[in-house]
């Protein structure tokens, strides 16, 4: 494509930066250069706004854009991307109510019993079948509350030791709790399994009380952060993720990271906006009340977090974003739903993602026959949806949650502009703290993300990018 028909927000993107300089984002391959705040303005203003020596840089920038280095990268249909993961909902039980709970107090309106062994079963033969020799394998373990159904939560990490022999894969463990109810076959599980230990807390005691209290009324925070340090206690085999989800409000977002972030005992942190349906039959979302003012000012504030006294290695989702831009991977999809991730329940269900276990339109499958559906749908590439196509940031972003662009649309490829906002806001926080925090001393960290949840299962490939000096005017960012 000719640089002279680049169009603002579609084919670049003009982040504002502290400092003398402001940021380009290269839609192409997900590049950053730096130029002059006036330079950047013309460009807000389209390519014609140029002077004729800053579009001559453009355009000798532009050349290794020319054969999309993103498109070609996702364009395979063969390509799913991530691992093979499973959803394994073990029980509808939960002993929390949730002010915000997608899942309707864990049962999700319809279910009633506990996964038992026959299904356990079917899941093995299912990540057996689709995973081949020398790939990893993913379970989630999900519920209501996961840990009320141990028993059949040691039986999967148990079987799968003689299957991961016999087929030459490797499994990974992750389970997604409240953590209120922790047996010691629990810690005894999660250390001999090298667990990733997702815990769902939203922020310090007065937040997380107000929006995850006990079915009774009562607070949970002291409880779960105690069970928190006798998990951290097993070492560093364990990983541990503090789940948050921002209702907005006070304390704000930035004040009850650092509350958890003091206690010393996670090694990520994942945080998403509080996401609800609209009143009744309006098809519209809640979202939590000012998230993005609330979102900007910690990402102002998030290199401060990385310190030598901290096991802090990042937010996942923005992590997950700088590693994209820096290592020159593109976006497949938002979520592996509907590719490598699905969701098997107590019913025998198969569903493509976990939010949607109570809508069985949406069911892809079951226990017996396995996936039989038709995913097409699940599995269109950004530039093959409406809105998406003429993104600049679609190949990071990836078209958004599918569950809550249904809930918004009515489609699962129809992001809502609200949503929209926050990605950008995430693209442009990021780059802007690549900026003050190089690359290079978070690099490391990065190669857990593909066992993490993040964006559940965020699958990315290689772009192949060609790296470039830039120029005077254009200087490229060195990752």
């Amino acid at each position: 494509m000719n640089v002279r028909d680049w169009q603002n927000n579609v084919d670049f993107r003009v982040v504002s930066l502290e400092g003398a300089s402001d940021a380009i984002l290269l839609t192409a391959d997900n590049s950053v250069f730096f130029t002059s705040k006036e330079t950047a303005d013309r460009l807000r203003r389209g390519i014609d706004a140029l002077m004729p020596a800053e579009l001559a840089q453009l355009e000798a920038l532009g050349a290794s854009q020319s054969e999309q280095p993103n498109r070609r990268a996702i364009d395979s249909k063969r390509l799913l991307g991530a691992q093979e993961a499973v959803n394994v909902n073990l029980t509808a039980v939960c002993n929390l109510a949730c002010t915000y709970c997608f899942a309707e107090g864990g049962d999700y309106g319809r279910i009633k019993d506990r996964l038992g062994l026959p299904e356990a079963d079917a899941i093995l033969d299912h990540l057996a079948r689709r995973t081949d020799a020398g790939q990893r394998a993913r379970f989630e373990f999900f519920g209501g509350e996961p840990l009320l159904n141990l028993d059949t939560m040691e039986y999967l990490c148990e079987r799968s030791l003689g299957v991961a022999e016999e087929k030459g894969i490797e499994f990974v463990y992750r389970v997604s709790t409240n953590l209120t109810h922790l047996p010691q076959r629990a810690l005894d599980l999660f250390d001999r399994h090298n667990f990733i230990v997702s815990v769902s807390i939203d922020g310090g005691q007065e937040t997380h009380d107000r929006h995850r209290p006990s079915k009774g009324g009562k607070g949970s925070w002291q409880r779960i952060i105690d069970n928190c340090r006798k998990v951290r206690a097993l070492g560093d085999r364990v990983t541990m993720v503090a789940r948050m989800t921002c209702m907005g409000g006070q304390p704000s977002l930035l004040e009850d990271v650092r509350q958890l972030h003091e206690l010393n005992v996670f090694d990520w942190f994942q945080i998403f906006p509080g996401v609800m349906p609209g009143d009744a039959g309006n098809g519209q979302l809640r979202v939590a009340t000012d998230f993005l003012r609330q979102f900007n000012e910690l990402i102002g504030e998030y290199d401060s977090l990385f310190t030598s006294e901290s096991r802090f290695r990042g937010v996942l989702e923005y992590e997950r974003t700088a590693q994209m831009i820096s290592e020159g991977l593109a976006a497949v999809s938002y979520c592996s739903a509907g590719r490598r991730y699905s969701t098997v329940s107590p019913d025998k269900s198969i569903m493509p993602c976990h939010r949607l276990v109570g809508s069985t339109s949406f069911q892809i499958g079951d226990t017996r026959d396995g996936i039989t559906a038709n995913l097409s749908d699940w599995q269109a590439n950004v530039d093959e949806r409406p809105i998406c196509d003429r993104c600049s940031i679609r190949y990071i972003c990836g078209g958004g949650c599918k569950q809550e662009n249904w809930l918004a649309n009515n489609d699962v490829n129809m992001p809502p502009a609200l949503l929209c906002d926050y990605q950008f806001s995430l693209v442009d926080g990021v780059i802007a703290t690549l900026q003050k925090v190089p690359a290079e001393a978070r690099r490391s960290n990065w190669r857990q993300l593909d066992d993490l949840f993040v964006s559940c299962g965020r699958p990315v490939a290689p772009n192949e990018r060609v790296e470039s000096g830039g120029s005077s005017l254009f200087e490229a960012w060195q990752t």
